[in-house]
């Protein structure tokens, strides 16, 4: 820490082709959950009724 100017010391990222494929096995599986739910009650519902909701 630069007690002069209360910055940090700059430091590089490295995206790496793993962090990559996780981060998009991450982003799918929160996908998933997320819409699950929602689908699950709409496949429940006729089809008419499902169409008339807001």
């Amino acid at each position: 820490m630069n007690w002069q100017t209360f910055s940090q010391v700059a430091f590089a990222f490295r995206v790496t082709p793993a962090l990559l494929v996780q981060g998009v096995l991450y982003a799918t599986l929160i996908g998933l959950l997320g819409g699950l739910f929602p689908a699950l009650r709409a496949a429940r519902l006729p089809v008419v009724a499902g169409l008339r909701e807001p």
